[in-house]
């Protein structure tokens, strides 16, 4: 990407967002950032702070349970972050609402990449997937390095129902359904796999990862 068109973060207020926001600032794109709350203070005020923001950054209002919201903040982007993901997947651990909640994932980012298509300018779609996509199966994995052919077994993960195991289900889930849609539709698609992401933080609140890390000496974890 040249950066004469804009780039579209979603999920801009998050640990991963804000630091990619303020990457690509600094490499003088201009970036759309998508919140659910563009109005709330607490969560993009540290966005409207970084440098360039003044003359390169815009807050759009969108939310991954709304089919289409993501339209108006994408028209005219040569490249779209999609890294919004519903952490608190991580702490559930009964069946109730899972269907429901592995559907708004799946439905979210094939609503994302529908508003791609419509916009016909994107030169490529990055997907931040987790870990948890890859790792996942019943027996310790043999391979020295993973490839687009490993994939978590949701059915262990549904047996097992270890820490994530609904994040993971709906996760893996989600980036199967963006690679068929990709792969249908004509969109260059890239997936990133982060595990535990830890180190300095520009938001105004801790992370779920460092929250995680802290607390093996804390004993507090709080999402």
């Amino acid at each position: 990407m040249e950066g004469k068109m804009p780039v579209c973060v979603t999920g801009a207020s998050g640990y991963i967002g804000s630091w990619l926001v303020k990457r690509l600032l600094e490499r003088g794109h201009h970036v759309r950032a998508t919140v659910r709350d563009p109005g709330n203070k607490k969560k993009v005020n540290h966005l409207l702070g970084l440098p360039n923001a003044s003359t390169n950054l815009s807050l759009w209002k969108a939310d991954l349970t709304e089919e289409g919201s993501f339209d108006d903040a994408i028209q005219g982007c040569e490249g779209v972050f999609h890294v919004a993901t519903p952490m608190e997947l991580l702490l559930l651990k009964d069946n109730a609402g899972m269907d429901e909640i592995k559907s708004t994932t799946v439905n979210g980012i094939l609503s994302i990449m529908k508003s791609c298509s419509k916009a016909k300018t994107l030169k490529r779609f990055i997907y931040t997937a987790s870990v948890y996509t890859v790792a996942l199966q019943p027996e310790p994995s043999l391979f020295d390095e993973y490839t687009e052919d490993n994939w978590s077994d949701v059915d262990f993960c549904f047996d097992r129902k270890m820490f994530g195991w609904m994040y993971a289900i709906a996760k893996t889930s989600a980036e199967k359904a963006g690679w068929k849609y990709a792969e249908e539709n004509g969109i260059d698609m890239v997936t990133v796999h982060p595990a535990l992401v830890v180190g300095h933080f520009i938001t105004l609140c801790t992370s779920f990862s460092i929250d995680a890390a802290t607390s093996l000496y804390t004993r507090k974890f709080n999402m």
